[in-house]
């Protein structure tokens, strides 16, 4: 009888890989950064500075201000009253007198024409202006440039990397089934290598 199915079976196909436990040292290449600072030439420099105050010397020469005046003729009308009233108190003394035989009269008249006379002499401002000044200066500073160096240096550093065990399928199981029989024709008169038996033989 010939046969007609092959039968074929394909094994699992494993591999298995082993990784052992290790150390890695893992280290860093040293680095820096360097950076330049510029230096260069400040120079300060202060000029001389002249102050003149000529309000005094203004006022002397009779240059006043509104407010001045007035407070200046305040000062003389106190002064006018003081002087009055010394004057009368002192010429009511010299009337009150009993021991005085003479008239009074004419000294009194002779003090008042005495202290009445004034010529008005003097120089025009009396007072000078207010002079004052700032010295000026120079001040010079350098500076080189410089250069700076930053390092970065890293310790060297230990990793530890456990074992592992690797399971790798490269091929799983299969049956391959492959019909190798010549076809089957019904009727069989359909087969093409088909041939009739002779009966009479």
């Amino acid at each position: 009888m010939e046969q007609l199915l092959e039968i074929k079976t394909i094994p699992m196909s494993l591999e298995m890989k082993i990784n052992r436990a290790r150390f890695e040292i893992a280290t860093a290449d040293a680095t820096f950064e360097m950076s330049k600072t510029k230096g260069g030439l400040q120079m300060q420099m202060k000029p001389t500075r002249l102050r003149i105050d000529t309000v005094e010397a203004r006022y002397s020469a009779g240059i006043k201000s509104a407010m001045r005046s007035i407070e200046d003729f305040a000062k003389k009308g106190v002064q006018a009253g003081y002087k009055a009233v010394s004057t009368y108190a002192r010429e009511g003394n010299l009337m009150l007198d009993i021991n005085i035989m003479d008239n009074p009269i004419p000294e009194i008249a002779m003090k008042k024409f005495i202290s009445d006379v004034s010529f008005n002499l003097g120089f025009s401002p009396s007072v000078g202006p207010d002079i004052s000044w700032d010295t000026g200066g120079i001040s010079m500073s350098f500076a080189m440039d410089k250069l700076n160096f930053d390092w970065n240096i890293e310790r060297p550093q230990i990793n530890f990397i456990p074992g592992s065990i690797e399971f790798i399928i490269n091929e799983y199981p299969n049956v391959e089934i492959k019909y190798v029989g010549t076809p089957i024709f019904v009727p069989p008169s359909s087969n093409p290598d088909y041939k009739e038996i002779d009966t009479l033989v």
